[in-house]
Protein backbone atom coordinates (compact mmCIF):
# COMPACT_ATOMS: atom_id res chain seq x y z
CA UNK A 1 0.00 0.00 0.00
CA UNK A 2 0.99 3.73 -0.77
CA UNK A 3 1.66 4.78 3.03
CA UNK A 4 3.69 3.05 5.79
CA UNK A 5 3.84 4.31 9.22
CA UNK A 6 5.74 3.06 12.11
CA UNK A 7 5.73 4.89 16.09
CA UNK A 8 6.85 3.56 19.05
CA UNK A 9 9.14 3.64 21.91
CA UNK A 10 12.57 3.02 23.21
CA UNK A 11 14.43 2.84 26.50
CA UNK A 12 17.89 2.11 28.05
CA UNK A 13 19.87 1.70 31.36
CA UNK A 14 23.22 3.58 31.28
CA UNK A 15 25.85 2.45 33.65
CA UNK A 16 28.26 5.01 35.50
CA UNK A 17 25.52 7.53 36.65
CA UNK A 18 24.57 8.16 33.34
CA UNK A 19 21.09 7.12 34.35
CA UNK A 20 17.49 5.68 32.53
CA UNK A 21 17.17 7.41 28.86
CA UNK A 22 14.07 6.91 26.94
CA UNK A 23 12.10 8.31 23.85
CA UNK A 24 9.53 7.54 21.00
CA UNK A 25 9.63 8.25 17.58
CA UNK A 26 7.49 8.23 14.27
CA UNK A 27 8.13 7.30 10.80
CA UNK A 28 5.87 8.05 7.11
CA UNK A 29 6.96 6.38 4.23
CA UNK A 30 5.13 7.63 1.44
CA UNK A 31 5.46 5.03 -1.29
CA UNK A 32 3.27 6.26 -4.40
CA UNK A 33 6.30 6.90 -6.91
CA UNK A 34 8.54 3.81 -7.62
CA UNK A 35 11.04 6.26 -8.46
CA UNK A 36 10.78 8.37 -5.12
CA UNK A 37 10.06 7.87 -1.90
CA UNK A 38 10.29 10.56 0.97
CA UNK A 39 10.07 9.30 4.21
CA UNK A 40 8.97 11.81 7.06
CA UNK A 41 11.06 11.29 11.01
CA UNK A 42 10.35 12.47 14.57
CA UNK A 43 12.45 11.32 17.38
CA UNK A 44 11.90 12.93 21.04
CA UNK A 45 14.83 11.67 23.48
CA UNK A 46 15.12 12.51 27.57
CA UNK A 47 18.19 11.37 29.77
CA UNK A 48 18.59 12.92 32.96
CA UNK A 49 17.54 16.90 33.24
CA UNK A 50 17.54 17.10 29.53
CA UNK A 51 14.75 16.63 26.56
CA UNK A 52 15.29 17.40 22.87
CA UNK A 53 13.35 16.56 19.71
CA UNK A 54 14.80 15.61 16.12
CA UNK A 55 12.96 16.04 12.84
CA UNK A 56 14.26 14.63 9.71
CA UNK A 57 13.23 13.88 6.00
CA UNK A 58 14.91 10.85 3.74
CA UNK A 59 14.47 9.52 0.52
CA UNK A 60 14.89 6.70 -2.05
CA UNK A 61 15.79 8.25 -5.40
CA UNK A 62 16.18 5.18 -8.33
CA UNK A 63 17.90 6.87 -11.11
CA UNK A 64 18.66 3.45 -13.15
CA UNK A 65 17.74 -0.12 -13.22
CA UNK A 66 21.47 -0.66 -11.13
CA UNK A 67 21.64 2.83 -9.39
CA UNK A 68 20.05 4.19 -6.33
CA UNK A 69 20.30 6.81 -4.02
CA UNK A 70 19.39 7.77 -0.74
CA UNK A 71 19.41 11.22 0.97
CA UNK A 72 18.50 13.25 4.01
CA UNK A 73 18.73 16.45 6.12
CA UNK A 74 17.78 16.22 9.96
CA UNK A 75 17.31 19.08 12.61
CA UNK A 76 16.99 19.50 16.36
CA UNK A 77 16.01 23.21 18.01
CA UNK A 78 19.30 24.83 19.71
CA UNK A 79 18.95 24.73 23.50
CA UNK A 80 19.83 27.58 25.23
CA UNK A 81 21.70 25.80 27.97
CA UNK A 82 23.51 22.65 28.22
CA UNK A 83 24.11 19.62 26.17
CA UNK A 84 22.52 18.40 22.82
CA UNK A 85 21.66 14.95 21.91
CA UNK A 86 20.97 15.45 18.59
CA UNK A 87 22.95 17.02 16.10
CA UNK A 88 21.40 20.63 15.32
CA UNK A 89 21.63 19.90 12.15
CA UNK A 90 23.23 16.33 9.41
CA UNK A 91 22.88 15.76 6.10
CA UNK A 92 23.64 12.71 4.76
CA UNK A 93 23.58 11.31 0.80
CA UNK A 94 24.65 7.81 0.03
CA UNK A 95 24.86 5.80 -3.58
CA UNK A 96 24.18 2.27 -4.41
CA UNK A 97 25.55 0.47 -7.25
CA UNK A 98 24.00 -3.19 -8.13
CA UNK A 99 26.81 -5.34 -9.75
CA UNK A 100 25.52 -6.41 -12.80
CA UNK A 101 26.29 -10.00 -13.14
CA UNK A 102 23.53 -11.43 -10.95
CA UNK A 103 22.34 -8.05 -9.25
CA UNK A 104 22.58 -9.83 -5.70
CA UNK A 105 25.41 -7.94 -4.60
CA UNK A 106 25.26 -3.99 -4.11
CA UNK A 107 28.43 -2.00 -3.48
CA UNK A 108 27.65 1.61 -1.51
CA UNK A 109 29.86 4.74 -0.59
CA UNK A 110 28.47 8.08 1.19
CA UNK A 111 29.24 11.00 2.96
CA UNK A 112 27.33 12.85 6.16
CA UNK A 113 27.75 16.42 7.80
CA UNK A 114 26.57 16.54 10.80
CA UNK A 115 26.73 20.09 13.37
CA UNK A 116 26.39 20.82 17.17
CA UNK A 117 27.05 24.22 16.53
CA UNK A 118 30.28 26.90 17.29
CA UNK A 119 32.76 24.92 16.40
CA UNK A 120 31.88 21.35 17.33
CA UNK A 121 31.02 19.63 14.04
CA UNK A 122 32.04 16.33 12.09
CA UNK A 123 32.36 14.78 8.76
CA UNK A 124 31.17 10.92 8.54
CA UNK A 125 32.87 8.91 5.30
CA UNK A 126 31.54 5.43 4.56
CA UNK A 127 31.46 2.48 2.34
CA UNK A 128 30.04 -1.09 2.20
CA UNK A 129 27.79 -3.65 0.89
CA UNK A 130 24.66 -5.34 0.39
CA UNK A 131 24.64 -9.17 -0.34
CA UNK A 132 21.33 -11.13 -1.27
CA UNK A 133 21.72 -15.09 -0.60
CA UNK A 134 17.93 -16.42 -0.68
CA UNK A 135 16.04 -15.46 2.19
CA UNK A 136 18.58 -13.45 3.74
CA UNK A 137 20.29 -10.43 3.83
CA UNK A 138 24.02 -9.40 4.83
CA UNK A 139 25.02 -6.16 5.26
CA UNK A 140 28.50 -4.36 6.54
CA UNK A 141 29.56 -0.56 6.43
CA UNK A 142 32.80 0.70 7.39
CA UNK A 143 33.34 4.28 8.87
CA UNK A 144 35.84 7.38 9.04
CA UNK A 145 34.59 10.09 11.21
CA UNK A 146 36.72 13.42 11.11
CA UNK A 147 35.94 15.29 14.12
CA UNK A 148 36.09 19.08 14.76
CA UNK A 149 37.62 21.09 16.86
CA UNK A 150 41.44 19.51 16.58
CA UNK A 151 40.80 17.13 13.24
CA UNK A 152 40.07 14.52 15.26
CA UNK A 153 40.09 11.52 13.28
CA UNK A 154 38.70 7.64 14.31
CA UNK A 155 36.78 4.56 12.57
CA UNK A 156 34.25 2.39 13.04
CA UNK A 157 32.60 -1.13 11.45
CA UNK A 158 29.48 -2.90 11.79
CA UNK A 159 28.15 -5.89 9.89
CA UNK A 160 24.28 -7.07 9.73
CA UNK A 161 22.74 -10.37 8.57
CA UNK A 162 18.56 -10.64 8.51
CA UNK A 163 16.38 -13.57 7.75
CA UNK A 164 12.89 -13.75 6.65
CA UNK A 165 10.34 -12.67 3.86
CA UNK A 166 8.77 -9.35 3.25
CA UNK A 167 5.32 -9.80 4.39
CA UNK A 168 6.06 -12.64 7.22
CA UNK A 169 8.81 -11.64 9.27
CA UNK A 170 12.25 -10.64 9.48
CA UNK A 171 14.62 -11.29 12.42
CA UNK A 172 18.36 -10.47 12.28
CA UNK A 173 21.17 -9.09 14.15
CA UNK A 174 23.87 -6.21 13.96
CA UNK A 175 27.43 -6.39 15.51
CA UNK A 176 29.50 -3.26 15.42
CA UNK A 177 32.26 -1.47 17.34
CA UNK A 178 35.42 0.92 16.80
CA UNK A 179 37.08 4.30 18.24
CA UNK A 180 35.36 7.16 19.53
CA UNK A 181 38.00 10.29 19.49
CA UNK A 182 36.79 14.18 19.53
CA UNK A 183 37.76 17.21 21.47
CA UNK A 184 35.48 18.00 24.60
CA UNK A 185 34.93 21.87 25.29
CA UNK A 186 34.60 23.07 28.72
CA UNK A 187 36.58 25.04 30.88
CA UNK A 188 39.50 23.59 28.72
CA UNK A 189 39.53 21.59 25.79
CA UNK A 190 39.45 17.77 26.79
CA UNK A 191 40.50 14.49 24.41
CA UNK A 192 38.21 11.95 24.72
CA UNK A 193 39.51 8.66 23.02
CA UNK A 194 37.07 5.56 23.75
CA UNK A 195 36.55 2.38 22.31
CA UNK A 196 33.12 0.78 22.31
CA UNK A 197 31.53 -2.55 21.01
CA UNK A 198 27.60 -2.59 20.66
CA UNK A 199 25.60 -5.69 19.47
CA UNK A 200 21.84 -5.78 18.76
CA UNK A 201 18.93 -8.42 17.42
CA UNK A 202 15.77 -7.69 16.00
CA UNK A 203 12.32 -9.28 15.10
CA UNK A 204 10.56 -7.48 12.71
CA UNK A 205 6.66 -9.49 12.41
CA UNK A 206 3.77 -9.44 10.34
CA UNK A 207 0.62 -9.73 12.49
CA UNK A 208 -1.62 -9.63 9.41
CA UNK A 209 -0.95 -8.21 5.99
CA UNK A 210 -1.10 -4.55 6.22
CA UNK A 211 0.46 -3.85 9.90
CA UNK A 212 2.62 -5.90 12.58
CA UNK A 213 5.13 -5.23 15.37
CA UNK A 214 9.37 -4.65 15.32
CA UNK A 215 10.98 -5.44 18.62
CA UNK A 216 14.58 -5.38 19.54
CA UNK A 217 16.92 -5.52 22.10
CA UNK A 218 20.72 -3.94 22.25
CA UNK A 219 23.74 -3.56 24.45
CA UNK A 220 26.80 -0.80 23.88
CA UNK A 221 29.83 -0.65 26.26
CA UNK A 222 32.00 2.28 25.47
CA UNK A 223 35.27 1.31 27.79
CA UNK A 224 36.32 3.69 30.58
CA UNK A 225 33.00 5.25 30.06
CA UNK A 226 29.18 3.09 30.56
CA UNK A 227 27.49 0.19 29.56
CA UNK A 228 23.91 0.50 28.14
CA UNK A 229 21.33 -2.20 27.52
CA UNK A 230 17.99 -1.06 25.89
CA UNK A 231 14.91 -2.07 24.81
CA UNK A 232 12.66 -0.97 21.70
CA UNK A 233 9.00 -1.76 20.04
CA UNK A 234 7.26 -0.13 17.50
CA UNK A 235 4.22 -1.60 15.67
CA UNK A 236 3.71 -0.65 11.53
CA UNK A 237 0.96 0.43 9.85
CA UNK A 238 0.32 0.16 5.86
CA UNK A 239 -2.97 2.29 4.57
Amino acid sequence: LPVLMEVGTYHSGVTNGYGYWRGADATIWLRQNPRFTPVFMFNSQTRPGVTQQNFGFFSFANWSKNFYTTQGFSAAPVRSGGYSLFPHQRYDVKGFYKVPFNRKLVVAAGYSHFSYGNLVKGDLYNTGFIYYPRKMVVEGNYYINRNQPGDKISSSGSVAVQRGQEGKYWAGVVVGGGKEVYTYIATTPLEVNLNSVSTQVFLRKWLARHYGVYMSFDHQTKFKAYSRTGVTGRMFFEF
